[in-house]
């Protein structure tokens, strides 16, 4: 909980996507300010930019997300992105005022302090809040400290310039880099740059199974006493060798190429990890309880539209070891209906699955019809 007499500094942007030179400037902001917390605000709409391509809302709240959760002191605001519409930092920031019961600092960048001016119900942001402003590469200091003086007089704003290390990198050069093929490692976050290449090979339908994944991955996690973070890192990379035009073998094998492409291409090294993304297509004997949770959420995903599905997802939540063993079953079954081999694999993990249940579990189990009606992911 932040002290009463404590502030906080809010930076705003489109953050699409965010990049090392962003984070920078909020620890600057940090330090320099002495603020208890810096609070990422990215944009819905911006009013200048309502016809720019920008990258959706969700994928750009998820990125911060992954840049920031290793500072405590960070954090990420959808106050506009909850909110349908052009994003208006007055409204914005008295939302976040009321909210937290403090001081708010907006920190913005030298480009935008040209242009405040001319922001919706500039005088109210600037007799209201204090600014820090960063110093991007290119901006002319002189400047900037000409255009806060004639703010102060005008306005009586308080405007602290940031003393940071400016960065030469924007959001506009990273996505034209992206575009052409070029590499943005050590410009932005590991695993920002790992969620962006996904997003990008795998189209925009199945990044979205990807992500519902994601999300209950992390949330069984949590449930279960697993590390969160490589439940979601393991389900982000799961379907990054899965082939469109789907079929039997890249059913079985895109589970394994997906887990090389984790090692090689994006240096996973954390073999729990890797073994999740490995076996998530068939199962095996012995599997952990990462393992079981990665291959379950990518079952049992929300927009999975199985007969059953809300049934067999409560028992997946309730007991990993039986929800695993009615989906394994429910798997052979209709392989078996379909003239198509069970992967020894498969039958190793059943086996094994029977064996690790507690007598009373196994009491009253049914079987499903999960593969009854199945979609394409």
């Amino acid at each position: 909980m932040i002290s009463s007499k404590a502030r906080i500094g809010v930076f705003g942007g489109s953050f699409d996507p965010v990049h090392l030179g962003h984070l920078l400037v909020a620890e600057t902001a940090l330090e320099q300010l002495a603020l208890s917390q810096v609070l990422f605000m990215p944009t819905n709409i911006q009013p200048f930019k309502q016809d720019a391509n920008v990258t959706p809302a969700d994928d750009r709240v998820r990125m911060l997300r992954m840049a920031t959760k290793s500072n405590p002191r960070f954090g990420v605001s959808t106050v506009e992105t909850d909110r349908a519409g052009v994003s208006y930092t007055i409204d914005s920031l008295r939302t976040l005022q009321a909210q937290y019961g403090t001081g708010i600092v907006f920190i913005l960048g030298a480009d935008m302090l040209k242009m405040i001016s001319q922001w919706s119900r500039a005088q109210e942001l600037l007799t209201e809040f204090s600014l820090a402003v960063g110093i991007r590469p290119g901006s002319d200091e002189k400047e900037v400290t000409i255009q806060a003086d004639d703010l102060r007089a005008k306005y009586g704003t308080m405007i602290t310039p940031l003393d940071n290390i400016p960065i030469h990198v924007s959001s506009t050069e990273l996505r034209a880099r992206m575009k052409n093929g070029e590499s943005v490692r050590y410009l932005i976050p590991d695993l920002v740059r790992i969620y962006l290449e996904v997003r990008r090979k795998e189209g925009e339908r199945r990044f979205a199974h990807t992500k519902r994944v994601m999300d209950l991955a992390e949330s069984m996690a949590g449930r279960f006493g697993e590390d969160p973070e490589k439940a979601a890192l393991a389900a982000l990379l799961h379907d990054y060798e899965k082939d469109p035009a789907g079929g039997v073998e890249n059913d079985l094998a895109h589970g394994p190429m997906a887990a090389e492409a984790a090692r090689n291409l994006f240096a996973v090294e954390d073999e729990d990890v890797l073994n999740a993304i490995r076996w998530h297509t068939t199962g095996r004997a012995g599997m952990s309880r990462l393992e079981l949770i990665v291959f379950l959420a990518d079952t049992v995903e929300p927009g999975r539209t199985y007969d059953s599905i809300d049934k067999l997802r409560g028992h997946c939540l309730e007991d990993l070891e039986r929800g695993a063993a009615q989906v394994l079953a429910e798997l052979k079954k209709y392989l078996e209906k379909k003239g198509l081999d069970v992967s020894p694999d498969t039958l190793a993990a059943i086996a094994d699955l029977k064996g690790r249940r507690q007598p009373q579990q196994q009491k009253g189990i049914r079987h499903i019809g999960l593969f009854g009606r199945r979609n394409n992911d």
